[in-house]
């Protein structure tokens, strides 16, 4: 059987995308799949996720067989520039639409250096992929784990979430309101860095609204995360949360704000704060249907 080689940045802070790596290594192994996470640096590994999956350093010189497969993230672009002459099969798994433009050549396609398949989950960077590049994509679906991410009404509080890893809106935004004074003042603005996943998602479970900032996204799963853990979501869909962030209507699942309008999300941010403080139930429709949404992703009956 051939070995399925992951290659993955030597990224120490927490990512989604460190994450799915490591996550479908752990998959393939249960499926019977000789599957390992290949890293650069001797001796790094990611383990703030929880993933136990085998890891080998390119630093200690391994054997790489012709037989292997690889699995090169779309950030990767320069190893698959180096080793298209190489003998075996390499795909790409793209976590991201950004990074495809970013990284390649003006009109250079991964079909010019050796790759002809991609795997993705973000139905958004399938079709842009196979629109962009005349490439096979194979949409692999999202796992949002209900062990971690599940509503608990006991557990909420008056906290607003955001993550600051991309961007520094959201402690821009939670300083303007905390200015302002009640009832902005009375709210707890954490900023969700530096965690391990059990950990982030306790935050998310104790917040009432989680904010989201971001304006280039693959599938955006911290939204999905949020609205499983029943935060009110208020923010940017990052092109690829909408496929399912819904702004309006009987379906309406967050807060939906035009991509990358920070003006207008501070002003819609704070509307909302103050009709949750005169309505505490004012948007509970829209929470329970973004609950339903967030626990309705494949549930395996092992954790992938």
């Amino acid at each position: 059987m051939p070995r399925i080689l992951y290659f993955c940045p030597d990224f120490p802070q927490p990512s989604g995308g460190i994450k799915t790596l490591y996550r479908h290594v752990c998959r393939l192994r249960d499926c019977g799949f000789d599957a390992t996470i290949i890293h650069q640096r001797s001796g790094f590994r990611a383990a703030w996720h929880g993933y136990d999956a085998p890891v080998i350093w390119l630093e200690d010189r391994p054997t790489l067989d012709a037989n292997d497969l690889w699995v090169l993230p779309e950030v990767m672009v320069d190893l698959a520039r180096q080793t298209r002459s190489l003998p075996g099969q390499r795909v790409v798994i793209a976590l991201s639409w950004a990074p495809a433009y970013n990284h390649l050549q003006p009109g250079e396609r991964w079909q010019d250096l050796g790759i002809h398949q991609v795997l993705t989950k973000s139905p958004v960077i399938k079709e842009y992929l196979e629109w962009a590049m005349e490439i096979e994509v194979s949409l692999i679906p999202e796992f949002i784990d209900p062990a971690l991410y599940h509503r608990d009404e006991a557990a909420k509080g008056d906290k607003v979430s955001f993550i600051t890893r991309k961007d520094a809106a959201g402690p821009l935004l939670a300083a303007t309101l905390q200015r302002k004074g009640a009832p902005f003042s009375d709210y707890e603005w954490m900023a969700l860095r530096e965690l391990n996943e059990v950990d982030y998602a306790r935050h998310l479970r104790d917040s009432a609204l989680f904010l989201t900032t971001t304006v280039q996204e693959g599938m955006h799963v911290s939204v999905l995360e949020a609205m499983a853990s029943g935060c009110l979501v208020i923010g940017f869909s990052g092109i690829g949360g909408g496929v399912y962030m819904v702004g309006e209507g009987d379906g309406q699942n967050c807060i939906l704000v035009e991509n990358g309008n920070l003006p207008m999300l501070g002003e819609k941010l704070e509307a909302v704060i103050r009709e949750l403080a005169d309505q505490p139930d004012r948007y509970a429709h829209v929470i329970e249907n973004a609950v339903k949404l967030g626990a309705g992703y494949p549930r395996p009956t092992k954790r992938i």
